[in-house]
C-alpha cells in the first residue's frame, strides 16, 4: 500500500468557485477538498494540465456570499470527476482566511 506524502493537510470542504484561465471559464462549480496549497474542483470541464488560472472561492453564510478568497493556481491533475489545482500565489489576507478554513475543518473531522 502506498503512503500519502502530502505536507499539507487536506480537508473535505465544499464551496462554490469561479475559475478563469487563458482559454476557459468555469462558474458555479464546487470544491471537493481544500488545503492551503491547492484544491480539487468538481467540474465537467477539465482544462489542460499546466493551465494557469485565477480562482475565486465564494464563502457563503445563509446562502449569501459574505467573503471570497482569490488565488492564482495551476492545473496539476485531471480525472473524470474534475481537476486539481496547486495554488501558486495567494495574497496574505486571503492566505490567512484559507488557513483558518482548513484549521476549522480539521478540528471538525
Amino acid at each position: 500500500m502506498g503512503r500519502e506524502r502530502r505536507r499539507f493537510k487536506r480537508v473535505h470542504f465544499e464551496v462554490t468557485a469561479e475559475i478563469v484561465g487563458e482559454s476557459f471559464k468555469v462558474s458555479g462549480v464546487k470544491t471537493r477538498d481544500l488545503s492551503v496549497k491547492g484544491a480539487f474542483i468538481e467540474s465537467d470541464k477539465r482544462p489542460s494540465l499546466g493551465s494557469s488560472c485565477l480562482i475565486k472561492l465564494l464563502l457563503t453564510q445563509g446562502g449569501n456570499v459574505v467573503d471570497e478568497v482569490s488565488v492564482k493556481a495551476e492545473v496539476v491533475r485531471k480525472d473524470e470527476g474534475g481537476f486539481a489545482v496547486e495554488f501558486k500565489e495567494i495574497p496574505l489576507g486571503d492566505y490567512i482566511k484559507l488557513k483558518r478554513i482548513v484549521e476549522l475543518n480539521l478540528q471538525e473531522s
